[in-house]
């Protein structure tokens, strides 16, 4: 049995349910939208027991708290029943309400923005279905406004603000309440994970496969009909192992050099955020400092194993959590990791190489 202050609880349609076999509470900078995943089963079909009191059904709105605390506001979008002669088994799936940005598409008649913001094309679009944008930190760039863009027939509403982030050097996360929030780079934590004390399990994988040393965004400047270089500005970064060759890609979208250096900047911290993949698996929901690690998305933390690293102890960049809890496998967090400066970096914090 769960401890008491370790238990999942979905609340819907002002029913209370938290017995559960498994759930799993997810949240992913890579996936975007939170979503959790719960079991119930009974061993006998006939028995009238919490499987027949169990109504949740596509559609329904619903929250999901851990620990007493709210990590998911959304909605139910997935019922799985399974029966036979032995046993009786249903699967609920819930997603954040910022699930809609995925599945609706921009306005039958596209829109067009002309010198706005970011955050205010963000909020302007997302905002027709119910979710609110945010860009979280003030990141230097995030505000240039945008000469002139417009939407595409069929496109998404997140795939359309995806292409702006891009302009902008910004990455998109859920906030599990029905909002998304922009971002640029880690913010500060110091969770230490160690061998032979809180890492149960982990798997580490540093690459360079699809790695360039150098990143170079092509455009055109809306603002200059000119016919000298600066037609046709252009954005370099280069990206740490200094090998390999370079990357020359044509902007998404107008811009000046400003922008396309912003552009490029993404392009690198995305090859950057490529050179690292992993998960380690820790005891319990919560952190050394008592806090979910749910809410520890995008710190900072150090891993000190040899046993998976070339040195002792590197520190990486949160990028996902899942809480994991069943009969068989207990209570636990899956961390997946980046490399630290995976999504850029803001401000004047020091990187400390994670190759």
């Amino acid at each position: 049995m769960p401890r008491a202050d370790q238990i999942a609880v979905v609340v819907a349609n002002g029913q209370r349910y938290d017995i559960w076999t498994q759930i799993e509470v997810s949240r992913s900078v890579p996936d975007v939208i939170d979503h959790a995943l719960l079991t119930v089963a009974e061993i006998s079909p006939k028995s009238r027991g919490v499987i027949s009191a169990l109504k949740l059904a596509p559609g329904d709105d619903a929250t999901v708290t851990l620990a007493g605390q709210l990590v998911l506001r959304g909605r139910v979008y997935l019922r799985q029943a399974a029966v036979d002669a032995s046993n009786h088994q249903v699967q609920i799936g819930i997603a954040s309400a910022g699930q809609v940005i995925m599945s609706s598409t921009v306005d039958a008649e596209p829109g067009q923005y002309v010198n706005s913001t970011l955050q205010q094309i963000g909020s302007a679009c997302f905002g027709k279905v119910g979710v609110s944008f945010k860009i979280e930190g003030a990141p230097s760039g995030a505000d240039i406004p945008f000469p002139r863009v417009s939407e595409h027939i069929g496109e998404s509403r997140f795939a359309f603000i995806e292409r702006l982030c891009r302009m902008r050097n910004v990455s998109m996360v859920d906030d599990g309440q029905g909002g998304i929030l922009a971002f640029r780079g880690p913010t500060a934590g110091g969770a230490v994970i160690e061998e032979g004390k809180n890492l149960e399990r982990g798997r580490i994988v540093l690459k360079i496969d699809e790695h360039a040393r150098l990143f170079q965004a092509v455009g055109h400047d809306a603002n200059n009909d000119s016919a000298d270089v600066n037609r046709s500005p252009s954005g370099t970064t280069s990206v740490d192992p200094p090998i390999g060759g370079t990357c020359k890609f044509l902007a998404e979208e107008m811009a000046d050099s400003t922008c396309l250096q912003l552009r490029a900047n993404h392009e690198g911290d995305w090859d950057k955020l490529k050179q690292v993949d992993g998960d380690i698996t820790v005891p319990g929901w919560f952190a050394p400092d008592g806090q979910l690690w749910f809410f520890k998305m995008r710190q900072r933390i150090t891993i000190n194993s040899p046993s998976l690293l070339p040195k002792d102890t590197l520190r990486f960049m949160i990028k996902g959590v899942t809480h994991r809890q069943s009969n068989e496998g207990g209570t636990t967090t899956d961390i997946q990791l980046c490399r630290e400066d995976g999504f850029g970096i803001n401000g004047a914090l020091p990187l400390q190489p994670t190759q």
